[in-house]
């Protein structure tokens, strides 16, 4: 029987953190007077990291001085208001607990800044053995590159193909294919099957549970 491991991204995959994200994206650019944006809206807005979010949501014409500014007060109140409204997905917490009670290895690989990355996989997730949570650094390109999955993978010791790379956007699909995983497109998170499927997915799962299911396909 083959090893597998998992690599998860955590926005819309792990966790539902869209809310906390449009409410404190409002909040600063209210304090830039910039237009603020519907919470759905943001939705299109994530997935590359935090300065892709704030060049999404700013004015199409602000100069790279502001977009600086946004960003950088971003990162300040989003930190003090971190865990809001934030939960993880139904359903994760029991995946999580079944593949550490069957000793698969874990990890998490996010374009989320790597310090909130750490903070909210320690806030809800500390006692599953993710073994390797690593979010966007600057000395490691940011999905899709296969980078990051790569130096997972390589901590892992184990094949790339034997991975799965579960995400929920077309980075995250991309991001498998690049680094020559499995990719698992989630229906729960920010995007639309339609852009799984287009994207590369392998497959699309409707359930964190339905994971477990992939396993067993693969034996």
């Amino acid at each position: 029987m083959k090893e597998n491991a998992f690599i998860f991204d955590l926005d819309g995959t792990l966790i539902d953190s869209l809310t906390d994200i449009a409410l404190c994206a409002n909040k600063v650019l209210e304090e830039f007077s910039l237009p603020t944006h519907k919470i759905e809206d943001y939705k299109t807005f994530v997935g590359g990291g935090a300065e892709v979010l704030i060049e999404n949501c700013t004015p199409k014409n602000s100069s790279k001085e502001l977009i600086q500014e946004v960003l950088k007060q971003f990162k300040i109140v989003y930190d003090q208001n971190l865990q809001g409204n934030t939960q993880p997905y139904d359903g994760i917490y029991e995946l999580l607990e079944t593949l550490k009670n069957q000793n698969y290895k874990v990890g998490v690989l996010s374009n989320k800044p790597h310090k909130f990355t750490l903070k909210y996989v320690e806030q809800f997730f500390s006692s599953y053995n993710i073994s390797e949570p690593h979010g966007q650094k600057e000395e490691v390109p940011k999905k899709p590159d296969p980078t990051g999955a790569i130096n997972i993978a390589k901590s892992f010791n184990m094949p790339h193909e034997n991975i799965y790379f579960i995400g929920d956007s077309d980075v995250d699909m991309q991001t498998a294919k690049n680094a020559g995983m499995i990719a698992v497109g989630v229906r729960w998170g920010f995007r639309g099957v339609d852009e799984l499927l287009e994207n590369g997915a392998d497959f699309i799962v409707d359930t964190p549970l339905d994971i477990l299911k992939l396993l067993n396909q693969s034996k």
